[in-house]
């Protein structure tokens, strides 16, 4: 999976510069509510349907290795993406566009909204956008289930594995580790032919 992210791809036309890849993680990170996996879909939308700067395969093998990286999922799936096309600039130039947004946002709430957290306008307003969050999360799984998810192992061990993390409490890392195993140790599906 890491060979699959070396930088470049010569055989695809990408036409991304470093100030594109800032926009399009800088609108990202300007309107998304909810935190960095309510942001997955768009990013989908955004690097692999409407820039073709990814191709479904390719967004998937970075969505895996900033989720098996630690810290916020959307700051390593910035900084992957932005170095799989444009190198270390372009990982840099994709990562301060993500953040730049919420570091604006919190400096100005901590000089000049704080005194308005109480406003029941405010609290409504959240109500509301909470919901859209938990719709924006489940499109992403469904999205990238679709790409990632081939024959019934693949299936059986999408099973096990949420019902681990929601029955059974079990953290992540266990989770991300055991996927992993799993991986070396089932017979799956390779160089892209799905499982029969």
């Amino acid at each position: 999976m890491l060979e699959d992210l070396q930088v470049g791809n010569e055989n695809k036309s990408r036409q991304v510069t470093l100030f594109s890849l800032f926009y399009a993680f800088l609108k990202m990170g300007s309107f998304t509510f909810g935190g960095g996996i309510a942001m997955l879909p768009l990013l989908q939308v955004e690097l692999v349907e409407k820039n073709n700067w990814l191709d479904h395969q390719e967004y998937a093998d970075c969505l895996m290795v900033a989720q098996s990286t630690p810290g916020p999922i959307v700051v390593n799936l910035s900084l992957v993406s932005g170095y799989r096309l444009l190198g270390l600039k372009g990982g840099l130039s994709a990562l301060l566009g993500v953040i730049l947004p919420s570091f604006l946002l919190l400096l100005a709430i901590a000089i000049f909204l704080w005194q308005y957290r109480e406003n029941p306008l405010a609290h409504a307003a959240f109500r509301g956008i909470g919901p859209a969050v938990v719709a924006l999360i489940a499109a992403a799984a469904v999205k990238l289930g679709k790409n990632v998810l081939f024959g019934y192992r693949s299936l059986l061990l999408l099973v096990l594995f949420l019902g681990g993390l929601i029955v059974f409490n079990i953290h992540p890392l266990y989770v991300i580790i055991f996927g992993g195993l799993a991986g070396f140790f089932l017979p799956s599906a390779k160089d892209g032919r799905r499982e029969e």
